[in-house]
């Protein structure tokens, strides 16, 4: 199978990330592309590197394998709802974890899991409250295995705060 159809799923994204400099995309369409940059970088394996726009930044980690982005600008919910639709679409099934993490400074953070199967992902999005300098934090990662908080209501999870 030729990697060229993967190419494609994420090569827009690059675009509007790199035409952000000079002609300014709205920051929930940009938070989108982002965020299907990332995952196709997490999930397809395309070749993702960091990159800054003016209002969005993804950042690839390497131990665990993650790609983040990080938007700076726009209504939180209107970014949320964006982020959204660049996941839950997706074929591998991302639904909300039963789990429920508490929000600290943000005004939501929520888990996304793939449907049960060979593979274990995660989006961590952590939503702002209005006026935040920081609007949205999503974080795609793939783990060695599943996260029980996925499946099972374990009450409040609290982040490890570094």
């Amino acid at each position: 199978m030729s990697k060229r159809p993967r190419l494609r799923s994420f090569l827009p994204a690059l675009l509007i990330l790199a035409g952000a400099q000079t002609a300014h995309a709205e920051p929930a369409q940009e938070a989108a592309s982002a965020t299907r940059a990332c995952l196709a970088a997490i999930i397809d394996g395309a070749p993702v590197a960091d990159i800054k726009g003016q209002d969005v930044e993804i950042r690839r980690g390497k131990d665990p394998q993650a790609c983040t982005v990080r938007v700076t600008r726009g209504d939180p919910s209107a970014v949320r709802e964006a982020v959204l639709g660049a996941v839950t679409p997706r074929k591998e099934r991302f639904a909300l974890a039963k789990s429920r993490w508490d929000p600290n400074a943000f005004a939501s953070r929520e888990s996304f899991c793939n449907a049960p199967g060979r593979r274990h992902l995660m989006v961590l999005i952590s939503t702002a409250r209005p006026n935040s300098p920081v609007a949205l934090m999503a974080t795609v990662l793939e783990s060695a295995s599943r996260d029980t908080r996925c499946d099972v209501d374990e009450g409040l999870q609290a982040p490890i705060l570094r």
